[in-house]
């Protein structure tokens, strides 16, 4: 048993409040258990912060075997919470509590509630689950009835275990309108392709310092939502260790940034949280975007031969507003739109966030 509480300052902890969107400073309360302080995993991941320029503040509560239900009732916690100024609540549930298929239900009411205390506190933060991984070599559980006619002793493989754990932190993190880091979706495609990246402990359950460098890049690419191939920090892993579970998780978690709930419920938030901090100008490499935010019209700009380029504007629920052939330079008008987020695309580039003030 131990709680680790650590924070990660410039200056103070309390400072004024960072919007979400271009923004360099994440500010992220992390309440799980060990999974969660082995290797200090969210120091890992304020160093590979720093390591590309940006900056995350944080603060932990973490006892050992902790579930998210005793979070709610801890004074420790609560006060964590009730400090205010976060952008994102980080939850992990005890390693086996979403692991067996007849009792993950039982823990959805406490999540939210507890999602119900940090929108209190924090009108700006936005709850994340912490999906975890299954045991190295599998479990196995009695199955009771009414699940089985009999007591029955089931055997799971690890990727069965992982698959159940993934599926119901998804379940719960649509049930509350969260995001989630899937730190078990990026293990999965770690051991399949790199196996010689040990990400246990001997103990078969908890991460090695390389399983927590690879949770770290997750919510790198969650809680930043940037490449975590940027990353130059390796915390003392091999450099071809250290590049190969970058790129794992650039695969599974960043180039799928939706599929995992990070950016559908931005939509939720007051534009107040949105406005500030967006870069001025974006520039991919065929146009640039200007000015961001934008209040009456928005230019854009292709530096290609092409003199017609279709564009198309999206809300945050995915809703085309507007679809459209430019020339090389385009005024915008988006005084017709409501104050909110959007996502602006060219054919073939990624996608850009728009703030509408």
């Amino acid at each position: 048993m131990r709680t680790t509480s650590k924070k990660i300052v410039l200056g103070i902890f309390v400072l004024c409040s960072i919007p979400l969107f271009g923004q360099q400073t994440k500010r992220v309360l992390f309440l799980g258990n060990s999974y969660t302080y082995a290797n200090d995993m969210p120091q890992l991941l304020a160093d590979m912060a720093n390591s590309t320029g940006k900056t995350l503040v944080f603060d932990i509560h973490a006892p050992g075997g902790y579930y998210i239900a005793q979070h709610l009732t801890n004074p420790t916690s609560l006060a964590k919470i009730a400090s205010g100024n976060l952008d994102h609540v980080v939850l992990q549930d005890q390693s086996m509590a979403l692991a067996y298929p007849s009792t993950y239900m039982n823990f959805l009411p406490y999540c939210v509630k507890l999602d119900s205390v940090i929108k209190v506190h924090n009108p700006c933060a936005q709850t994340m689950f912490y999906s975890t991984w299954g045991r190295k070599s599998g479990d196995a559980y009695v199955c009771t009835p009414p699940e089985c006619p009999v007591d029955t002793v089931i055997t799971r493989t690890y990727y069965q275990m992982d698959s159940t754990i993934t599926s119901h932190y998804k379940l719960f993190a649509d049930s509350v309108k969260a995001s989630m880091t899937p730190v078990g979706a990026s293990w999965r495609y770690i051991r399949q392709n790199y196996p010689s990246i040990e990400l246990f402990q001997p103990d078969d359950s908890h991460p090695s310092l390389a399983g927590s460098y690879a949770a770290a890049c997750c919510f790198y690419a969650t809680l930043f939502r940037s490449d975590p191939t940027s990353i130059t920090f390796n915390s003392g892993l091999s450099v071809t260790d250290a590049a190969n579970i970058r790129h794992a998780v650039k695969q599974t978690v960043y180039d799928h940034l939706s599929d995992w709930n990070v950016g559908p419920y931005d939509y939720l938030l007051d534009t107040s949280c949105l406005v500030l901090g967006v870069e001025e100008q974006i520039n991919h490499e065929n146009w640039s975007v200007f000015p961001n935010p934008v209040t009456d019209v928005l230019y854009v700009k292709f530096s290609g031969n092409n003199p017609k380029n279709k564009l198309y504007i999206y809300t945050m629920q995915g809703v085309l507003m507007k679809e459209m052939e430019v020339e090389q330079t385009t005024a915008i008008r988006f005084d017709e739109f409501s104050s909110g987020l959007y996502f602006i695309k060219s054919e073939g580039e990624r996608r850009v966030k728009i703030v509408k003030q």
